[in-house]
């Protein structure tokens, strides 16, 4: 008697032998699954192309005439038309380490030795099925998460509109490479001039995504409310200690005058900003505070000026963090290479994406700006 799986599915089995493709699509079929069967490579291609639905398993023989198993999966992996579809070896000769490690490495979720148990089987399909399931639903969630952070984040056409600035930002989701985290930038006129923002909250999951959103919210509230930097933090922190109290962030706040160059600066535990200067000159403003969400105090903003011609880097730490590296040495080569970039907020911007985003597993926020020279009449 055997034991029926808890999910259902559409599956292809490939198998040279009819009496093989029969005793495994019985079993299959009597656990509810639709069952659709090839007798070699090309038929199993061909049957994939005309599917509908497209099988969510194939289950592959491993000595196929022609073309084996292990070379079926890779076709199927590489065919631009089909998506990834989880496959199970099975081989009479399962036992062959060689064989079980081909296969694995080739990227199989499983590997059976033939004649195959009907709880074995359906045990196995039942752990695959699930496995891709339960990825599917995490692609889904990072896809939604990814939208909802792009939908919020302002576009490039507003922030164009910004007078007296010339501003460029960058966003690189890390979502193909980690699970979406909680970076994000804002550029917005407020009484004083210009609010400039970068952020970072803590964690990566839909949860930070959502935080960060509401964190965007709430700035622009207290932004537009008139309130100074470094109060706009002591707000923030409030909010996450009462509502969400498990989660920290850190942020970076500029309030720039663009005709005069003075900033009001305030910082939450944020990497601090860069301002670079034609001729290769660059430093970091010393602001420092508190992480959000701590409930610690935070000290009035800094005051500095923008000078005509520099530009005001600000960046979350995606862009230069990196295991195993000591922050002090990742600060200093951010600052070097900025220092000697193009002295322009997108050219600056341009070159930087370029060379760290590569090797980075975090989302990054990227914020550049200099002050527009005034118009002459």
């Amino acid at each position: 008697m055997t034991a029926a799986v808890s999910v259902t599915a559409t599956i292809l089995v490939v198998d040279d032998h009819e009496p093989n493709r029969f005793a495994m699509g019985s079993v299959l079929r009597r656990a509810g699954h639709r069952v659709l069967e090839a007798g070699s490579g090309p038929q199993a291609l061909a049957v994939l192309h005309e599917a509908d639905p497209l099988p969510e398993l194939a289950i592959l023989d491993v000595r196929l005439p022609g073309v084996s198993g292990f070379e079926l999966a890779q076709e199927m992996r590489a065919d631009p038309k089909l998506p990834h579809i989880p496959v199970i070896h099975v081989s009479a000769e399962a036992n062959d380490p060689g064989d079980r490690i081909r296969g694995l490495e080739a990227g199989a979720n499983a590997y059976l030795a033939s004649p195959v148990a009907p709880e074995e089987l359906l045990a196995t399909v039942e752990t695959v099925l699930l496995a891709q399931r339960e990825a599917k639903t995490a692609r889904e969630e990072r896809r939604f998460a990814f939208d909802l952070q792009h939908a919020f984040l302002p576009r490039a056409e507003k922030l164009a509109a910004l007078e007296a600035i010339d501003l460029a930002v960058g966003y690189v989701p890390a979502m193909e490479r980690a699970q979406l985290g909680g970076d994000f930038y804002a550029a917005f006129a407020v009484d004083r001039g210009v609010l400039l923002a970068v952020g970072d909250v803590a964690g990566h999951s839909l949860a930070a995504a959502t935080v960060m959103v509401e964190l965007r919210h709430v700035l622009r509230a207290y932004a537009l409310e008139g309130h100074e930097p470094h109060h706009i933090l002591r707000l923030m922190d409030r909010l996450l200690v009462h509502f969400h109290p498990d989660i920290t962030a850190t942020m970076c706040l500029v309030v720039l005058d663009a005709r005069s160059g003075a900033m009001d600066i305030a910082n939450a535990g944020h990497l601090p900003p860069l301002v670079i200067s034609p001729g290769g000159q660059a430093r970091y403003l010393p602001v420092q505070g508190p992480l959000l969400g701590l409930n610690l105090p935070h000290k009035p903003a800094a005051q500095a000026r923008l000078e005509d011609g520099q530009v005001l880097l600000m960046v979350t730490d995606g862009l230069i963090e990196r295991p195993r590296v000591d922050l002090a040495v990742s600060l200093e080569d951010l600052r070097r290479r900025a220092a000697h970039a193009p002295c322009t907020p997108h050219t600056l911007r341009d070159d930087l994406l370029q060379h760290y985003s590569r090797d980075t597993e975090d989302d990054i926020a990227l914020l550049a700006v200099r002050r527009q020279p005034p118009e002459t009449t």
